[in-house]
């Protein structure tokens, strides 16, 4: 799945109001350096993508489940998370 960190449009009030967030640096830096995965040059790879991206990523399948969980465990605002998460949309 393709997803476009530099603009994360994420529901931020009950009224349906919505805002813009570049997360490519947040999530680029929390996948290499708080993730728990290690010494996979893949992963590594897709986190220096997604730092220096300027349009959509594609995200390979076989890093769904552990980018999810460094979305989860990082320090972004939880709209961002849940937006995030949905279009990782991992089974």
């Amino acid at each position: 799945m393709k997803i476009n960190f530099r603009q994360i449009e994420a529901q931020t009030s009950f009224e349906g109001g919505k805002q813009t967030f570049d997360a490519a640096e947040t999530v680029g830096n929390e996948m290499m350096y708080n993730g728990s995965i290690l010494l996979d040059i893949g992963f590594e790879d897709l986190a220096k993508t997604i730092y220096y991206s300027e349009d959509a990523v594609e995200v390979p399948e076989r890093y769904c489940k552990a980018l999810e969980l460094v979305v989860k465990n990082s320090r972004l605002i939880a709209a961002v998370k849940r937006e995030i998460i949905n279009q990782l949309n991992c089974n």
